[in-house]
């Protein structure tokens, strides 16, 4: 369960943002994919989830109204209403769960501020030129899925009117869910109770505007996500019709100190594997903890981080002695 409420950011714009009922737990920022409604994450939003979970609906979509400007819909918008709602919270650093579109704002956020962002959990994206990965499992040349994915958001943004009467009239519940675990866009695994929340809210889109969206991501172009020092964890699906699998991994290599998964889903892994993606949240928050630690006991000590001396070795040991199993696992 969550709940919603109002943010407004810096140009003014009132979106709807929402956080989930653990309080005073380790932050985390969802940057959820285009569109997506915070249903897609339902670990997140259990009532046991020892994170502190906040996220937002993106500009004109799920009840976030559209900017005055009609332009300001891009990759670099999406990131200053990221800070706007960490602001909001009170929070000057969060781990950073990522989703498609989203993973193009994580890695935005994370080399505009980099102090913001103590760990990075990137799922079923790519940090920038999310539409040169399009089509790749059908075999469709680099040079030509662009061109091709601006096509069809170019009609599908056309056709928006008839799709929001087509979605309106789509069936919720099990047996829909049912049926849509079994086409092969999302798989058995699954849970179809999880899929029936998720598609109930994410047929409330103006699909007119939800194309706009994809447009403006159109224009994001590939990022070296070298500089990223944070600990990052990279997931990929294996049979990802919109993400290719091999794009992420290829980026995935320019990072060498991220860890890396694969996983035997499609685009939709939160729905599919939600407990595996946890499992790799906490350990993610371990990591970045560790290394949070470890810069702490370096200042206080006063040498570099190309240095670790046995006198800081003791007394990072004797500073890690003092915390309870639960706050602190080194990975």
């Amino acid at each position: 369960m969550h709940e919603e409420f109002d943010l407004i950011t810096a140009d003014g714009t009132r979106l709807t943002a929402w956080r989930n009922q653990t309080v005073g737990g380790p932050p985390v920022l969802v940057c959820n994919g285009m569109g997506v409604p915070p249903e897609a994450w339902p670990r997140l939003l259990d009532p046991e989830c020892e994170f502190s979970v906040v996220g937002w609906n993106h500009r004109g979509a799920l009840g976030s109204d559209r900017p005055a400007d009609p332009a300001r819909i891009d990759i670099t918008d999406h990131t200053d209403d990221a800070i706007a709602l960490m602001d909001a919270m009170g929070w000057q650093r969060a781990v950073v769960v990522a989703w498609s579109l989203g993973v193009n704002v994580a890695f935005e956020l994370a080399g505009r501020h980099p102090e913001r962002v103590s760990g990075l959990l990137s799922v079923a994206g790519v940090p920038g030129g999310t539409f040169d990965t399009l089509f790749a499992p059908q075999l469709v040349p680099r040079v030509l899925r662009r061109p091709m994915g601006v096509g069809l958001a170019r009609a599908g943004r056309t056709f928006g009117s008839p799709l929001n009467v087509l979605a309106r009239a789509v069936p919720t519940g099990r047996p829909f869910a049912e049926w849509l675990r079994h086409t092969g866009f999302i798989l058995p695994f699954a849970d179809p109770n999880d899929i029936a929340a998720w598609v109930s809210s994410m047929k409330q889109q103006d699909f007119r505007w939800y194309f706009e969206l994809a447009l403006a991501l159109s224009r994001h172009e590939e990022v070296d996500p070298s500089f990223i020092e944070c600990p990052v964890t990279i997931v990929s699906g294996a049979i990802d019709m919109l993400t290719s699998q091999q794009d992420v991994l290829r980026y995935a290599e320019r990072i060498p100190h991220a860890e890396v998964h694969s996983l035997p889903g499609t685009h939709c892994l939160p729905l599919e594997f939600p407990d595996r993606i946890m499992d790799m949240l906490r350990d993610l928050y371990a990591r970045a903890a560790w290394e949070e630690s470890l810069a702490q006991a370096r200042a206080e000590a006063g040498v570099s981080d190309e240095f670790l001396g046995e006198d800081l070795g003791d007394l990072l040991a004797e500073d890690l002695a003092d915390l309870p199993d639960s706050e602190f696992v080194r990975p």
